[in-house]
């Protein structure tokens, strides 16, 4: 039971997922503050179409300074302030929009080439945390696209990529997931 004096005076909350299908990056946020006025905040609804940070605020064309408090709908944002560090470790979602686009190339084939291309740019790190839906995606790709050599050369060059990354001192420990991948799941009879 809620004790009658315990009071809400003030929401702060953030979005897990960014508006492109990436997760929220690591590192410090600073979060805004929401005045709780009366019934308002009790229906998430309310609140979660809001902005949950100031970099969010000011990219939908408000001022995250100034000392007096802003109306946003129908919420009041507090000159009170909050800071959270973050560190997302997850093997099924990315902070990488490239990594993203190529996992997903299916919803967007017209960014594939730039998708591929963008490939040898990821973080070594957030490639082998998705290292067979990673290899997957590529060996789909060449499946799926044999009619024309359109995407060949790119696919090589991105499995070269992966193998020099597993090679790589910092991730020889993910040698044993390509071996398995390898043995177990590689199945594009195009790539033998």
């Amino acid at each position: 039971a809620k004790d009658k004096s315990e009071k809400i005076f003030a929401l702060a909350f953030v979005k897990l997922m960014r508006y492109d299908g990436t997760t929220l990056r690591d590192g410090e946020h600073d979060l805004i503050v929401y005045k709780a006025e009366a019934k308002k905040l009790e229906d998430a609804s309310t609140y979660l179409s809001l902005p949950s940070t100031k970099i969010e605020l000011e990219e939908k064309g408000h001022s995250a300074t100034g000392k007096s408090m802003q109306n946003l709908g129908s919420c009041t944002i507090s000159k009170d302030s909050f800071q959270i560090s973050t560190l997302v470790c997850s093997t099924k979602l990315t902070q990488n929009v490239d990594l993203l686009g190529l996992l997903k190339w299916r919803s967007n084939t017209s960014l594939l080439h730039q998708n591929l291309k963008q490939l040898m740019k990821v973080d070594g790190g957030e490639v082998v945390k998705f290292l067979q839906d990673t290899l997957d995606a590529l060996f789909n790709i060449m499946m799926e696209n044999s009619e024309s050599e359109t995407f060949d050369t790119l696919v090589f060059d991105a499995l070269v990529f992966i193998i020099g990354l597993i090679a790589d001192r910092k991730f020889q420990h993910f040698n044993p997931v390509l071996e398995t991948y390898i043995k177990k799941h590689f199945s594009a009879t195009l790539a033998y």
